[in-house]
């Protein structure tokens, strides 16, 4: 999972239709709208903020390989800590499923197993396309389809409404700004071996089947409201019934992590590596509650932000990530040494990217 602080990937389904009905029955949201909408963007903001940041601890450890790491991360964010989650906030789990006919399991479990297996390629993209360009092509795809494909399934027939335009003019200020950013990177790092090597075109392929399927994780909690539905039968609070979408759909993608983890530790034999327990044993844990805190609480996000929640929230989200990945880069001395022809195509693309979040964050209000 090379791409959980990249990517990560994300995520919820469509919570205005989860909502408790009104007195007049319309299922519309109670509150303010205006104030809904602002909560929504901040939470959003906030939690793109935290995955961009969620992949610091892996710098400070220095006894366990990676994918001694991987496997407590996978584990502690994949699953224990959802399924907790579910357990005290959601009345009734997990008896919640049998209430459900048991085919609305199976979309988000394969989905969220398809975002684990983009995580597994990501790793295996950089190493014959290089950062800048498999990071460009990842991040790009995944939030293209993580955007317009619940847009499309669930929202929006008028495409040509104000909304739906902002919301496009944002998605093509995205792919700018993450194409602009990835030139920067190549710019500044001299040309690789591995980038001139004949797997380039097998990279360049790996990449784009990555980059699709990473936006399976917002498409696993969009596609997953039957189980959301199937909490609020059962009391849970509106802004909460996405927490049962979570388990099955983070399941899914635990399989792929943890066992390509397993795959290396028998590959290099380092079972024995995971001694002494102290400190990564505390640093990847601590990788693993700022990842799953960051998906939680992009899912409120999306139920503040309303009928776009799953596609405005998602692109807010993924472009906070991609700004914070690139701010933290700057701070910890990455670009130091950095030329002026590239530190100007970077500042081109964060321009791009923050543009994008506020089209998307307007998207949502009109």
């Amino acid at each position: 999972m090379h791409s959980a602080s990249l990517i990560s990937l994300r995520s919820s389904c469509e919570l205005a239709r989860w909502s408790l009905p009104d007195s007049a029955g319309t299922g519309k949201q109670r509150g303010p709208a205006m104030t809904s909408n602002m909560l929504g963007i901040g939470l959003a903001l906030t939690g793109g903020l935290l995955v961009g940041n969620c992949m610091l601890p892996l710098r400070r450890i220095r006894r366990w390989p990676w994918e001694c790491s991987w496997l407590v991360f996978s584990i502690v964010s994949l699953a224990v800590v959802p399924c907790l989650s579910a357990w005290i906030a959601l009345p009734h789990w997990p008896a919640i499923y049998l209430s459900t006919n048991p085919s609305a399991l199976l979309p988000p479990f394969l989905l969220g197993m398809g975002w684990g297996v983009a995580q597994v390629l990501f790793g295996l993209a950089v190493v014959r396309l290089g950062m800048a360009l498999g990071f460009t092509l990842i991040v790009g795809l995944g939030t293209i389809f993580g955007t317009l494909i619940p847009f499309f399934a669930h929202h929006e027939s008028n495409v040509s409404s104000k909304s739906t335009i902002m919301l496009f003019t944002a998605c093509a200020l995205m792919v700018l700004g993450v194409v602009l950013s990835g030139w920067a990177g190549r710019l500044r790092e001299a040309p690789t071996a591995t980038e001139q090597s004949t797997s380039y075109g097998a990279g360049l392929l790996i990449a784009v089947i990555a980059g699709v399927l990473s936006s399976m994780l917002n498409l696993s909690l969009s596609f997953g409201h039957p189980l959301a539905q199937a909490a609020l039968r059962n009391g849970a609070a509106p802004a909460f019934a996405v927490l049962a979408v979570w388990p099955i759909a983070l399941a899914g993608g635990l399989i792929p992590n943890a066992g390509y983890s397993l795959y290396l530790l028998a590959r290099h034999r380092t079972w024995s590596r995971f001694k002494p327990l102290s400190p990564d044993l505390s640093l990847s844990i601590l990788m693993g509650l700022l990842w799953i805190t960051a998906v939680g609480v992009y899912g409120l996000a999306t139920y503040q932000l309303g009928r776009f929640g799953d596609s405005a929230g998602w692109a807010i989200y993924q472009v906070t990530m991609v700004v914070t990945a690139c701010a933290v880069g700057v701070l910890t001395g990455e670009w130091k040494s950095a030329s002026r022809s590239s530190m100007f195509v970077f500042g081109l693309g964060i321009l791009a990217l923050t543009t994008s979040v506020v089209m998307a964050a307007g998207s949502t209000k009109t």
